[in-house]
């Protein structure tokens, strides 16, 4: 017996700019449910959506450009069916907040989130993701008890990431109505890759490590203040000084080398970024929190060996052949 695939193919292309993020909006809300969006800053917005709806699971492959929404605490109890999604960042970058978990997923990294729990999103540079929809009492019933403490940032590079990732992609190849499948297994795999790497018992250079990402991750929307401090920092995540220096010892550098770094990146991205080939040097510096131009060309040259000028040349002149 052969069931039956659903398929969508939708995209904001042929609909009215000014009405194409409300009916993004609608779109949003029919695929992942209820979300209460946050309005763009006027800039153009395009979004497309692939997916395939089969029994008991959904894949969605999605494009869109910068914006945001929340999920609040009613909303999450009006459900109708209790979800699990494992998405994983094809390209982009977005942060995510779950509860009282936040994450900047950038490329390679899933983050897994249920339907259960207040949630806020905000896609920072145009996303493309992928997300497999299952539903949440496949989890429970292999974890009845720790289900909410399960890792939910999975960073690119580390094996669950990497065996959840590999797994999506393989699913986005099969054309299931040539291929019907047993659906239920596929999900019961997902699942599996998803709690294999999970210890019994969260040992405390774990929990050290999880904290460590949770300060990184409250730092990164901090960035651009010139007034951002070690203070400001410990104060956000209601820790002691003496305790974020200990958290960033674990990643073999000081909280401050961390923000200018951060913050270094993204000026490097600005730089190289054809957008923003007409704004200056040092608007971009001033922008990213620096407060002096010529320590900001020393830092970049420190890092990438490269005047900041030159940083931008290279990657936008075009290569004489």
């Amino acid at each position: 017996m052969t069931c039956s695939v659903d398929k969508l193919r939708w995209s904001t292309s042929g609909i009215a700019e000014k009405e194409r993020y409300d009916a993004w909006v609608a779109q949003l809300n029919q695929t992942f449910g209820a979300w209460h969006p946050e309005r763009p800053d006027g800039r153009e917005f395009g979004a497309r959506v692939k997916a395939s709806a089969m029994p008991g699971l959904s894949l969605v492959e999605c494009l869109c450009d910068p914006c945001g929404a929340s999920r609040s605490r009613l909303d999450a109890q009006s459900i109708d069916e209790e979800q699990l999604t494992i998405q994983l960042v094809l390209s982009g970058r977005e942060y995510m907040q779950l509860g009282d978990q936040e994450a900047i997923l950038t490329k390679g990294d899933v983050f897994v989130w249920d339907n259960t729990q207040t949630m806020r999103f905000s896609v920072i540079e145009p996303l493309h993701k992928m997300s497999l929809i299952l539903p949440l009492s496949r989890l429970k019933n292999w974890v009845p008890n720790g289900w909410r403490e399960l890792p939910r940032h999975l960073k690119s590079g580390e094996p669950s990431a990497a065996m959840l990732g590999s797994y999506l992609r393989s699913l986005s190849e099969i054309d299931f109505e040539k291929n019907p499948m047993r659906y239920n297994a596929l999900t019961e795999a997902a699942i599996a890759l998803l709690v294999a790497p999970m210890a019994k018992c969260q040992n405390e250079n774990s929990q050290r490590l999880a904290q460590l990402e949770t300060v990184k991750s409250k730092i990164e929307p901090m960035l651009r203040d010139p007034d951002l401090d070690l203070e400001m920092i410990a104060a956000r995540n209601r820790i002691s000084l003496r305790y974020l220096h200990w958290l960033f010892e674990a990643s073999e550098t000081t909280p401050w080398r961390y923000v200018v770094q951060q913050r270094l990146e993204g000026c490097k991205r600005d730089l190289q970024n054809a957008e923003h080939a007409n704004r200056s040097v040092t608007d971009i510096a001033f922008s990213w929190g620096f407060s002096n131009s010529a320590h900001f060309g020393r830092k970049i040259k420190a890092a990438y060996g490269v005047s900041p000028s030159d940083l931008r040349r290279a990657a936008l002149e075009p290569i004489a052949h």
